[in-house]
């Protein structure tokens, strides 16, 4: 999946954020989502994952486009991780103008006997 901003000289239109594919692992870099919501989008829903090691990333659901994006930094493809969770979501209200539910998710398990139970699930199902 790539995000491209094209710009066509007999168009009219200056710049068009295009968001290509579907992919559930798809991403869209900061500066592009920037252009997509300049140029009229709109985000429908924003989730905040924890990563094993505590920092948050951002996936979120554009109102034109199927699928969910993850939120990458600018020019990488990494994605853009928020170290406290305070920050992920002042980001999303501030940078891009989000006001409504965001949903938290973590990837983290709990040690002892319950986390192990849910890895060995996960392990079980495919997943890891």
């Amino acid at each position: 999946m790539s995000v491209e901003l094209v710009k066509e000289d007999d168009d009219p239109r200056e710049e068009e954020a295009w968001i290509m594919g579907s992919n559930p692992d798809a991403a869209i870099r900061v500066r592009n989502l920037a252009l997509y919501l300049e140029r009229g989008g709109s985000l429908k829903e924003v989730r905040l994952v924890e990563g094993e090691t505590g920092g948050w990333t951002v996936w979120v659901r554009l109102a034109s486009r199927p699928g969910e994006y993850r939120l990458n930094i600018y020019k990488s493809d990494a994605p853009k991780v928020y170290r406290d969770v305070g920050r992920a979501i002042a980001a999303c209200r501030d940078d891009f103008g989000y006001y409504g539910p965001i949903t938290l998710s973590t990837e983290r398990q709990p040690k002892g006997p319950v986390g192990e139970a849910a890895q060995a699930a996960e392990r079980k199902d495919g997943v890891e």
